[in-house]
């Protein structure tokens, strides 16, 4: 007998090098389409595309070690804040006498190191859509997810909620070290005040925002390296040439201006209690701009990954 007529009726023969190996995170949790081939579009629903990418997302090594140097460096702050505030309380001089140490003071001190969690969180958000062309994988993800709109919305969702969820956490230890400590001290900060709060929940949100401008030039650049250089020069070298445009121009009204306008400086702004003194622009305002300056970086990258070749 002609052994290609024993199989069972219906069945096809298996094509070379189609073997039952481990495919992408999205073919794992959405599975293939009809016969092997790609999935409609319209038979992908957002929230398998959401919980593929989160697969993604916990499964990268090279994030869990972002994410372990921003709490080392969180770590290192809060020890360095206890031993500060030893010595303040201790201090007999008269030197301090006491005078500096108050409960959000202790807060603001940690809050300090945000700003390079905010650098480690948009390295990141860049890394993780920058890999998926790097890699190649970004092939199968679009086989398995035909809707590129959809795609990168779930991606992008994924990330934000990650860096969102880790940074809560970060918080969330803050508070378990800080509390204490206040009490002990007898400086506890006001925690039925709204600008206590404030401080927590936009040094939260600074975080996130910022990042995204990190998942932004990832997908405009598809370069892990070129991605993560050039969200710390857009960070760090704005600050920088303007520093020196205006001892240039001898200290010109307009180059304060932009000043205000500056990613770091825009951060302090949103960040400042509501109704402070302290700020060029009102709270609101520096958050929307902040928004801003994510869009200049989100809505590129958006355009590039629907316009551009896989």
């Amino acid at each position: 007998m002609n052994p290609n007529t024993s199989r069972a009726t219906g069945t096809r023969p298996v094509p070379a090098g189609t073997g039952s190996g481990t495919g992408s995170a999205s073919e794992a949790a959405m599975g293939p389409g009809t016969g092997g081939a790609p999935r409609p579009a319209g038979s992908v629903s957002f929230t398998r595309v959401l919980r593929s990418e989160w697969l993604k997302l916990i499964s990268l090594r090279l994030n869990w070690w972002l994410c372990a140097a921003a709490f080392g460096l969180v770590l290192i702050t809060l020890i360095a804040t206890v031993f500060s505030t030893r010595f303040l309380a201790g201090d007999t001089s008269g030197l301090s006498g006491g005078e500096g140490l108050t409960g959000i003071g202790l807060f603001e001190n940690v809050f300090s190191a945000f700003t390079l969690v905010t650098l480690l969180m948009g390295a990141l958000a860049g890394i993780a859509i920058a890999t998926e062309h790097t890699s190649g994988s970004i092939r199968s993800s679009l086989a398995a997810v035909p809707n590129r709109n959809m795609f990168y919305a779930a991606k992008l969702l994924a990330v934000s909620g990650f860096i969102a969820a880790f940074t809560a956490a970060l918080v969330l230890l803050m508070f378990m070290v800080l509390l204490p400590l206040a009490g002990f001290y007898d400086v506890m900060p006001p925690l039925l005040d709204l600008g206590t709060w404030w401080m927590v929940i936009s040094n939260w949100a600074v975080v996130v925002i910022t990042a995204s401008i990190g998942f932004g030039l990832g997908a405009l650049l598809r370069s892990t390296a070129g991605a993560v250089v050039t969200y710390c020069l857009l960070l760090f070298s704005g600050q920088i040439a303007l520093s020196l445009l205006y001892a240039i121009s001898g200290g010109a009204e307009w180059v304060t201006e932009l000043m205000r306008f500056e990613i770091f400086a825009l951060q302090r702004q949103f960040t400042a209690a509501p109704g402070s003194m302290s700020t060029d622009l009102p709270v609101p305002v520096a958050g929307l701009l902040l928004l801003g300056w994510a869009c200049l970086a989100l809505a590129p990258g958006w355009l590039s990954f629907l316009r551009r070749d896989a």
